[in-house]
């Protein structure tokens, strides 16, 4: 018995890395202004 790993279209892999990292990326960009906010 023969398994083969079927791979992905790279623009889904890309499609799904961009709908998981704008968010987290944003995230990220309002933590750090508030934090910034924070210290001074």
């Amino acid at each position: 018995m023969t398994t083969q790993a079927k791979t992905s279209p790279p623009a889904l892999v890309a499609v799904f890395w961009l709908y998981v990292g704008v968010p987290l990326v944003w995230g990220i960009w309002e933590t750090m202004l508030k934090a910034t906010a924070l210290f001074q």
